[in-house]
């Protein structure tokens, strides 16, 4: 008779526990496909659209990871919560990034946490329908998972066997990830110039590891040692200034009256200073104004108060002036900094890369090292937090002496609560008054800084775009910053004619307003994803000078050039024209890329421009001479490129 109880009560309890189990599969199920769509619904209203194949390999991703959070979490009901709460908060970060920089997260914006935290406050969050709806129903999850989800009893060796689990499950996806070319294997195409597009047609989590896997620099196709010598042999001697790259015999004042000591070489990394240095050159000011754009290039705009009056005044009298094309647009500055500091191109590189924190850039040949070869002082300026794209670590790696912060300016003046370009031009001055010798400074302003619906503008500073095309409070609050950065512009050029130092300025903008997504449909009446190559690239431009002053011109007449077909360029050259222009030495590399520059006139992430003019698409078929050059010239520069950031005698 007990025997009999004890069966009975045996499978009694045998049926709750397997409905038990039962239920928290369901539960694990529903934690997958929800949150599969809580990373996709924010944002993406195709996500219905997806592909079957491009689904079942997202569920395949995210269950991986909702059984390591499972496991790890010790398979509680709010293990599978803080999955689904994971996957919302991706979604929602994806939404938001979305609207103010065009494009969602791509790994490389994971080491970069601190800076985006760093300027959210210039940002304003809202809320929409779509993203109410997910949060209701993630709430909705939770609630059901309280309700209807039995937890699990904890036996005493559970917690062990739940993190071996969770561990093995890692590793064998880590081994998975290794073992398979997402891009090949899935058919996954992230488009550099519309990861947006991408991400919502393939699936976040799928494009997401495979941009990831595109991180890790590969030798490109022909590249050894033997191959860049070969490459670069042929510009060994520069003819306006001596041979192998070296300054030529110069006046330079010193204390011990020596007129005609040679400098060292302007290569990767310098040998020990003669005494004769520093070179007789001029100071050399780079501004990289932050987000400084000429809207009134954008079709119905010409002609408008959009356009930087004084600015274009400057280009007029300059050595060198026109359009940059950029490879970033509503963010990214640290890429044009690293592509006008060290003549590479981010289209060597792939969209989603971000080199300042990527990257070990000691020894890397660059604009600074440079500098500070012949002698100059060298001084970066930005003010903003240091760590921001790790520039407290990457300036001195790439040779600056100096770096001036936020922290360096309280109490400066502000617009838009942001510091002005003037007080960063007045710190400019004085690092020049200061120093000894000819100084090199790089100022990284900030003012035009996004977001631009702050409503911060006094009203004696309003701007209104004069337009019956487009009209939006964003547009004019920006043209206002633009306004204040050509005043403050208009105060150095007068500052520096009035000095009897030569001085060289260039000048330039990092990229885009963050907007231009919305002002390119609004101006060219098409969807951006139905633009053509040429038309892509109207959102990445800037508008650049290298201008000389009056000391500069009295002094280095002779050396001084004006470069006639530098109207379209990219900034990977442009510190190559600042050498052409100015007759400062040049080594190996710059002469290189000074060649390269005829073949191939402009490159940037989103494709090349051949010297006939023409853009085309990276990996388009060729069709005439003058691309076949271009893209001879791509496949040198990306071997030269690599050697230059990863090749093992760099420095």
């Amino acid at each position: 008779m007990n025997r009999e109880r004890t069966e009975t009560s045996s499978g009694a309890t045998g049926r709750p526990r397997a409905m038990d189990a039962l239920r928290r599969s369901v539960f694990f199920a529903l934690a997958v496909v929800l949150g599969f769509l809580l990373l996709e619904l924010p944002w993406n209203g195709d996500v219905f659209a997806i592909p079957q194949r491009y689904v079942i390999d997202n569920l395949l991703i995210l269950g991986l990871g909702c059984a390591i959070t499972f496991l790890a979490g010790q398979r509680t009901r709010a293990s599978l919560a803080a999955f689904v709460g994971l996957c919302l908060m991706w979604g929602t970060a994806n939404f938001f990034i979305i609207a103010f920089k065009g494009q969602p997260i791509v790994p490389a914006d994971l080491f970069a946490l601190g800076t985006a935290a760093s300027v959210a406050g210039g940002y304003s969050l809202f809320l929409t329908g779509r993203l109410a709806f997910c949060w209701a129903l993630f709430a909705a999850y939770c609630i059901a998972l309280a309700k209807l989800c039995p937890q699990r009893k904890r036996a005493r060796w559970d917690i062990a066997a739940n993190m071996l689990a969770a561990a093995l499950l890692v590793c064998l996806g880590a081994m998975q990830y290794q073992a398979i070319d997402i891009k090949k294997d899935c058919e996954v195409t992230v488009d550099v110039w519309d990861v947006r597009g991408s991400y919502a047609t393939q699936g976040t989590a799928l494009c997401f590891l495979s941009r990831a896997q595109e991180l890790t620099p590969k030798p490109p196709e022909g590249y050894s040692a033997e191959a860049v010598d070969a490459i670069l042999a042929p510009f060994a001697e520069d003819p306006l200034t001596g041979t192998d790259g070296t300054v030529a015999e110069s006046p330079s004042p010193d204390t011990t009256g020596n007129q005609n000591s040679t400098a060292p070489t302007t290569g990767d990394a310098a040998p020990e200073q003669p005494e004769a240095l520093p070179y007789d050159g001029p100071n050399v000011i780079a501004i990289m104004n932050e987000t400084f754009s000429d809207l009134s290039e954008y079709p119905g705009l010409e002609g408008t108060n959009a356009a930087p009056t004084f600015f274009h005044e400057v280009a007029n009298d300059s050595l060198a002036a026109g359009d940059v094309y950029v490879s970033a647009m509503g963010g990214g500055t640290c890429n044009s900094e690293f592509e006008f500091l060290t003549g590479a191109s981010m289209g060597n590189m792939g969209g989603g890369v971000y080199p300042y924190v990527l990257y070990d850039l000691e020894g890397v040949d660059n604009l600074a090292s440079y500098f500070r070869s012949l002698g100059y002082g060298t001084h970066a300026i930005h003010p903003a937090e240091a760590a921001n794209w790790r520039r407290d670590r990457i300036y001195e790696q790439l040779g600056f002496d100096a770096f001036d912060d936020i922290t360096t300016m309280e109490d400066a003046d502000t617009f838009r609560d942001l510091v002005t370009d003037r007080t960063t031009y007045e710190r400019v001055l004085e690092k020049i008054d200061e120093g000894e010798g000819p100084q090199f400074v790089f100022d990284v302003t900030i003012q035009n800084h996004g977001g631009y619906d702050t409503g911060l503008v006094p009203a004696a500073d309003a701007v209104h775009l004069e337009s019956d095309e487009v009209e939006n409070p964003e547009v004019d609050e920006f043209l206002a910053a633009i306004r204040r950065s050509d005043e403050d512009l208009r105060w150095l050029v007068d500052e520096l004619n009035a000095r009897n130092e030569p001085t060289i300025v260039v000048f330039f903008g990092d990229h885009q307003p963050g907007f231009a997504d919305w002002l390119f449909e609004e101006t060219f009446g098409k969807p951006v994803e139905d633009a053509g190559l040429e038309e892509v690239q109207a959102r990445y431009r800037t508008p650049y000078f290298i201008w000389a002053n009056a000391a500069a011109r009295g002094k280095y007449e002779e050396s001084l050039t004006r470069i006639e077909d530098a109207d379209v360029t990219s900034l990977n050259y442009l510190s190559t024209l600042l050498l052409d222009a100015t007759g400062l030495p040049r080594d190996a590399r710059a002469l290189y890329r000074s060649a390269l520059r005829q073949a191939l006139p402009a490159v940037n992430l989103n494709g090349y421009r051949d010297a006939e003019g023409t853009w085309h698409w990276f990996g388009e078929a060729v069709e005439t001479d003058a691309q076949q050059k271009a893209e001879d010239a791509l496949k040198s520069y990306a071997i030269v490129q690599y050697d230059q950031l990863f090749g093992n005698d760099r420095g």
